[in-house]
């Protein structure tokens, strides 16, 4: 991604993505504010590291 947000500190990412709620509603006047929220709440999820999976107890060696 060329924005940078993705591996910039926490500090960085909520700049950004102030900067960019207030782009969006500025340009797409049909957002919601809760389609705005949503919106905030996907991008901060897409910026987070991967979670490591996880084995599963379930499976068990035969």
């Amino acid at each position: 991604m060329t924005c940078g947000v993705i591996g910039a500190d926490a500090q960085h990412q909520a700049e950004w993505f102030e900067e960019t709620m207030k782009y969006l509603a500025d340009r797409y006047h049909e957002l919601t504010v809760q389609d705005l929220k949503q919106l905030r709440v996907l991008g901060d999820r897409f910026v987070q590291p991967p979670k490591s999976k996880q084995p599963d107890e379930a499976v068990t060696a035969a």
